[in-house]
């Protein structure tokens, strides 16, 4: 008996978490659902697009010079 008690004691635990868990999403979706029209939400494809595109960063690696400096060094 005592075993039984030490193995379902823990795994209601863990039960009881995931259950709560579950009814907090579900309150959560009900609320966000509710409010969504007083939220300012972002379109991702359009903030994407408004980033600036740099380009190549200053002083990028080149394999060519790479090459020719450790061409000197081997000799």
């Amino acid at each position: 008996m005592s075993t039984w008690l030490w193995i379902a004691l823990p795994l209601l635990f863990v039960v009881g978490l995931f259950v709560g868990a579950l009814k907090d999403t579900k309150q959560i979706e009900k609320s966000v659902k509710k409010n969504r029209d007083k939220m300012n939400l972002k379109d991702w494809d359009t903030e994407e697009s408004k980033k600036d595109n740099w380009g190549v960063p200053p002083g990028s690696y080149h394999p060519d010079d790479k090459d020719e400096k450790d061409k000197g060094t081997k000799d």
